[in-house]
């Protein structure tokens, strides 16, 4: 396709991960506490396995279905063709940037959005399942030609040992960023003191905290308890949950007391954000004195200082979400290979969507992602 006249840098891609990855790919001491979820099929009960003899695929009956037929391993090679049929492995994945016009991409998981993350996992268990896919993500991105970018990933269980673990993977994997979820683990919410040592960790190192959330898997998400369809639970799941992670970062005292944290949002749209922003202000002008006298800012001047929002190609609102909090603090996504990615279109339908100026497409397309994962602009590496 015809490539932009800026670079162009995709702040939320994905990984399909190979179905070996939580059998073969887990330290030998924990491979014989994970088995093939047979209710899902041999496919995706190998993507979704149970693990001590649990589930750890939590979405609606009928999407339980739907994985069970493999119609959505068919669609994949319907829509994406000899991509998908090569495994979405890392030449495909160069070939599909190609494709679309991107220079380079930070790739997330699909499956280990929820595995890792599942909520009754003993906490020697999520860490050695997050251990399998940051190794494996490690070794996928290497073989990009320096335009995958692996993002590790962390669930918050046992605090001390997953920050061990993302000292390693930074350290000695070289990955450049860890996705978290935003939210409750065990009922301690994302802002909770228990996670101080994760958030230390992550500006010990210099790399972002990315919060990215997903419906799919067994662990607790705003709306569980109203809704019992994928539809309805899906509309909500996504910015509610980021709406309360950003609240609890600003007003319970995360962003004082870990200054240099950087953090990405991301999925989740942008429209809610100003709104979102503006209501906190108010709470802040309102109620901060009486409860919370010791914040020195405003919500809307820690979300500058330390945050960055992601957009995606069909997103309605973006414009107005950057008149508001402005281009250095708003990115462009693809979700690439997942269904809701405009293929192989996505860069130009977002473009002539957003009619952004060339100065604010090149911050919003290629110099914000880049600073939010510490990469030098002028290199692109």
């Amino acid at each position: 396709m015809e490539r932009m006249e800026t670079r162009v840098f995709d702040a939320d891609g994905h990984v399909i991960e190979p179905t070996e990855l939580y059998f073969d790919g887990l330290d030998p001491a924990f491979r014989d506490r994970v088995e093939v979820d047979r209710s899902l099929g041999e496919h995706h009960g190998r993507l979704f396995p149970l693990v001590d003899g649990r589930p750890t695929f939590g979405g609606s009956d009928w999407m339980q279905g739907y994985l069970r037929t493999e119609e959505g391993k068919q669609i994949l090679v319907d829509r994406f063709g000899e991509i998908a049929e090569a495994g979405f492995d890392p030449p495909a994945m160069v070939r599909a940037l190609d494709a679309q016009g991107i220079d380079v991409a930070a790739l997330f998981p699909s499956f280990s959005l929820h595995v890792p993350y599942t909520e009754h996992l003993a906490p020697d268990l999520a860490v050695a399942l997050a251990r399998a896919y940051n190794r494996w993500v490690s070794a996928f991105t290497t073989d990009g030609d320096g335009r995958l970018l692996g993002v590790a990933v962390a669930p918050l269980h046992d605090p001390d040992a997953i920050a061990t673990e993302i000292r390693h993977t930074v350290e000695h994997e070289g990955a450049r960023a860890v996705m978290i979820r935003p939210n409750p683990v065990y009922d301690r919410p994302l802002h909770d003191a228990a996670n101080k040592v994760v958030f230390a960790t992550l500006e010990d190192l210099d790399v972002p905290l990315l919060l990215h959330e997903g419906r799919g898997g067994l662990h607790h998400y705003a709306g569980e308890h109203r809704f019992d369809t994928w539809y309805a639970t899906h509309v909500v799941s996504h910015p509610f949950e980021m709406m309360l992670a950003l609240l609890g970062l600003i007003v319970e005292g995360v962003f004082d007391r870990h200054p240099r944290l950087r953090v990405g949002i991301l999925e989740s749209g942008t429209g809610w954000l100003p709104w979102w922003l503006h209501r906190m202000d108010e709470h802040h002008e309102q109620f901060g004195q009486q409860e919370r006298p010791d914040m020195p800012m405003t919500p809307s001047e820690y979300f500058a200082k330390h945050c960055v929002i992601a957009s995606d190609s069909d997103d309605d609102f973006v414009a107005s979400t950057v008149a508001a909090v402005g281009a250095d603090h708003v990115a462009w996504s693809s979700d690439f290979p997942h269904l809701e990615a405009k293929w192989p279109d996505g860069v130009a339908e977002f473009d002539a969507r957003a009619g952004f100026d060339s100065d604010t497409r090149a911050a919003v397309m290629w110099r914000t992602p880049c600073h939010l994962y510490g990469i030098d602009p002028e290199r692109g590496s």
